[in-house]
Parts: structure tokens; C-alpha cells; sequence
């Protein structure tokens, strides 16, 4: 008896040690699985939707193509995903993350600033929207449309702001830049084209008035006479070529002519306080470029007194007024005479010029001037033949 009780008791040990063992195993088989780290089941910590979001949202729910799109409230922030042994009723939609579809969505997904991304196996019956990301089919299907936008939209839902208005110091720094370039292109004509310059003063001290009528009538003409141009050249295959080259052109040409024009009547108007004091041909170009520089400073002056008063509504917009008609009533006598003139090539005969230079008359030159309490007449004296007889 002793024998069987003892292989009794090595068996019973034994089946106590195997008992042992198999307890962990069988512990860690009754516990719940670790989360695991696929992405069907990562984690989808939700955010609230803020402010910066909520406009996005609604800026795209204001365009065509996104009315469509749920509210607001509807979206979810940060990452998510459909798992694949799941099916979600849509319409699901996720801001500022993607969207992983492992399974089946019944509806519509929508991703702000994110992918949507179906996997092998998802399926999503209707459309993929996502704005600021892509749609990407990674052996899933999509049964509606694909739409990717490349960024959210901006300025839609917020009316387009005026831009403010011009500072005092940007105005004068605005007036300044002008007057700057205005006399870099003076400087240029006197040097390469002063006689182009001088034709069209003399047609000014010619004829103001008459410059500046022909002024206004350019003024009236320009915009017909390029649509004529354009509708001449387009009668001829080589003219309808040419339509484009024209089109650059002669626009080019008339703000040549008025800035031509300006510098003319800027150079007269400084030339009564530049007087050259010799008619040398240095001493007439240094009074002529004194005479210009005098003229764009009492020009660019009024604007310039404008620009300081800006901080001052009224005050401002009487001396831009003022700026303005005198600015524009130069320009339109130099187009003007540029016109009459020929842009300067066509020069006045003799007795234009001294017709334009004459303060009177010649023929009433040689009349005596009567004062108002009048002359005694001094009587001629006679010669008187006397008789020889």
C-alpha cells in the first residue's frame, strides 16, 4: 500500500505544479486584450470646436460647393476613425484631424484641415469632402463624389473692410515720391529731347487758350479714337495682329504726351521768376532747368500743402479741390499743345513767334501818346520864299 500512495501523492503534486503554470495563462487569456495600436482603434480624444473653426465652417457652408457641409456643432476635432468590423450612420464630420475609414459609413464624411483616408475593406456610400487635405482611396471605394479643396475658403462671410485712409505723413511722402520722378523725367527731356520741349512752349506762349481748348477736345477724343484703331486694324488679317501692339502703345503715347505737356507748362510758369540773364546757350539751358524745377515746385506746393492738412477733413479736401483744378487744367493745356505742336517737332515760323512775343502792335508804335490834360501841338516851321523884287 505504500507504493500506491505514494505514486498518489507524486501525482497530486504534479497536478498541483501543472495547475500552477497554467494560471498566469489562463488569467491573461480571461483578461481584457490591450488596446491595440492599429490605426481602426486609436485613440479619438475630442476637442471642443473653437472659435477660429467655427468661422471656417460657416465661411465653407457659405460657398456652392458647401452647402452641403453640417453645421458646426456637428464636427468633432482632432483625428478619427471608423473601425472595420463597424457601421456608422452618417454624415461624420472631423476638423483639424483625419479620417480613417476601416469599415462601412452610411453617409457623407467631411474633414476641415485633414485626410479622409479608406482603407481596404471601407466603404463610404456617400460623398468625401476635405478642405485643406485629400481624399485617399487605400483599397476602400467612395460611392459619392470626391471633392479636395486646397484650403479653407477666407472672406466670405465677413464684408470686405474699406482700407484706411492715408496718414498725414504717408500723404506727404506720396507727394514727395511725385516730385521725385516728375523731375528725374524733366531732367531726361532736357537732356534728350529740350527741343521737342521748346516747340511745345512757344505753341503755349502762342495760344493758351487755344492749347488748352484742343486740350480738352483730346481729353473727349482719346478712348473713340483707340476703339477706331482697333476697329481699323481688325479690317486687315496683318492689322488684326497688330491690335495687341496697339493696345500697349498708344496708351504709352498719350501719358508720354501729357507728361511732355506738363513739363512745358511747368518750365513757362517758373520762367517768370528764371529769367536767363545772358543768351548764351549754357545760360539758357541752366535757367530753362531752374525754370522747370521752380515750376514742379509750385505745382507739386499745392499738393504738397493738401497732403499737410489731411489730419484736416475740410481744410483737406478744399486745398485737394484746388490741387486738383489747377493740376488738371496744366495738363490739359500741355496735351494741348503737344497735340498742336506735334509733340514739339512742329516749331513756329517768325512771324508767329513774333507775334506771340509782341506786347503791341508794330504800326501803333509810332503814335505819340496824348496825356489826359493834352499836349500843346508844336507848330512845323515854315519856309517862306521871299520876293527877289
Amino acid at each position: 500500500m505504500a507504493r500506491p500512495r505514494s505514486a498518489l501523492a507524486t501525482l497530486l503534486v504534479v497536478a498541483l505544479a501543472l495547475a500552477d503554470g497554467l494560471s498566469p495563462a489562463s488569467a491573461q487569456g480571461n483578461s481584457p486584450a490591450p488596446a491595440s495600436t492599429s490605426p481602426a482603434s486609436k485613440s479619438q480624444t475630442q476637442q471642443p470646436v473653437t472659435d477660429r473653426i467655427r468661422r471656417e465652417i460657416e465661411q465653407l457652408r457659405a460657398r456652392p460647393e458647401g452647402n452641403q457641409v453640417p453645421p458646426a456643432d456637428s464636427f468633432t476635432v482632432g483625428p478619427r476613425a471608423v473601425p472595420a468590423a463597424a457601421s456608422l450612420r452618417g454624415p461624420v464630420a472631423v476638423a483639424e484631424g483625419s479620417l480613417d475609414v476601416y469599415g462601412r459609413l452610411d453617409g457623407s464624411a467631411y474633414v476641415l484641415n485633414g485626410d479622409i483616408v479608406v482603407h481596404d475593406g471601407g466603404v463610404i456610400t456617400g460623398d468625401a469632402m476635405s478642405i485643406g487635405g485629400r481624399v485617399l482611396l487605400d483599397g476602400g471605394r467612395i460611392e459619392g463624389e470626391q471633392l479636395s479643396l486646397s484650403a479653407a475658403p477666407t472672406g466670405v462671410v465677413h464684408a470686405p473692410t474699406a482700407s484706411a485712409p492715408l496718414t498725414t505723413w504717408q500723404s506727404i511722402k506720396l507727394v514727395v515720391g511725385w516730385f521725385a520722378i516728375l523731375v528725374i523725367i524733366g531732367l531726361g527731356v532736357l537732356i534728350f529731347a529740350e527741343p521737342n520741349m521748346d516747340g511745345v512752349v512757344e505753341s503755349l506762349e502762342g495760344n493758351f487758350a487755344r492749347a488748352f481748348w484742343f486740350g480738352v477736345l483730346g481729353e473727349v477724343v482719346a478712348l473713340p479714337v483707340l476703339v477706331l484703331l482697333c476697329i481699323g486694324l481688325a479690317l486687315t488679317i496683318l492689322g488684326a495682329l497688330l491690335i495687341p501692339f496697339a493696345l500697349v502703345v498708344y496708351p504709352i503715347a498719350i501719358a508720354g504726351l501729357l507728361a511732355l505737356g506738363f513739363l512745358a507748362v511747368a518750365r513757362l510758369t517758373g520762367r517768370v521768376w528764371s529769367r536767363p540773364a545772358d543768351t548764351t546757350p549754357d545760360a539758357t539751358r541752366r535757367a530753362n532747368l531752374q525754370a522747370l524745377f521752380v515750376g514742379l515746385v509750385l505745382y507739386l506746393g499745392l499738393w504738397l500743402l493738401a497732403a499737410i492738412f489731411t489730419w484736416q477733413p475740410i481744410a483737406g479736401a478744399i486745398l485737394r479741390g484746388v490741387a486738383l483744378a489747377v493740376s488738371w487744367v496744366a495738363v490739359t493745356a500741355g496735351l494741348g499743345a503737344a497735340l498742336l505742336s506735334r509733340a514739339g517737332t512742329r516749331r513756329l515760323d517768325h512771324r508767329e513767334r513774333a507775334a506771340a512775343r509782341r506786347p503791341a502792335p508794330e504800326d501803333l508804335a509810332w503814335q505819340t501818346p496824348t496825356p489826359v490834360t493834352g499836349v500843346a501841338a508844336a507848330r512845323r516851321p515854315v519856309v517862306t520864299v521871299k520876293d527877289a523884287s
